[in-house]
């Protein structure tokens, strides 16, 4: 799995000006429909969302892997910030999740964060950590140690702060 520097690293090759600690692990967020939500339990599509200078850059985790980290500027999907009407960053009740809706002049995103508190033990976890959770046991993931390699947890709020700052 990528380190922040990693992404850091691809996201500057890319050509795009990324922000110190505003980095996090995203997954679209399914509507209320049965289908969409059982597609969205049978994938495991996660993106890295990278906010930059002038843009939102999001990058498939799948292409930093098979890419050999090198991945191509075509697989990059950006939001530039002057198009973004709107951000909103909710809680979502009974889950582990918070959700976030972007507005644009053509189209509503929604995306779904994993909060920080828990992603030692799920997906944005093992993306940001580098491990997962089987390969490294329960009380190596609780040390502090561990919370401080976690880089979606470490940037969760400055990236939070960040998008609820956006120029609308």
């Amino acid at each position: 799995m990528a380190n922040e520097k990693d992404v850091s690293k691809i996201i500057k090759e890319l050509g795009y000006e990324p922000k110190e600690h505003a980095c996090i692990v995203v997954k679209y967020a399914p509507d209320d429909t049965l289908g969409s939500k059982l597609t969205n339990f049978f994938t495991l599509e996660y993106y890295i969302m990278q906010l930059c200078e002038e843009e939102i850059v999001f990058i498939p985790l799948q292409a930093i892997f098979f890419a050999g980290m090198f991945p191509k500027k075509e697989i990059a999907l950006r939001i530039p910030y002057d198009t973004i009407r709107s951000v909103n960053i909710t809680e979502v009740q009974n889950t582990l999740n918070y959700e976030v809706t972007f507005t644009t002049d053509t189209d509503t995103i929604r995306l779904s964060v994993q909060k920080k508190e828990w992603s030692e033990f799920r997906s944005a976890g093992t993306v940001a950590t580098g491990n997962s959770f089987l390969s490294v046991g329960g009380l190596a993931v609780a040390s502090k140690d561990w919370q401080s390699i976690n880089w979606h947890r470490q940037n969760l709020d400055n990236t939070f702060s960040l998008l609820r700052n956006i120029p609308q």
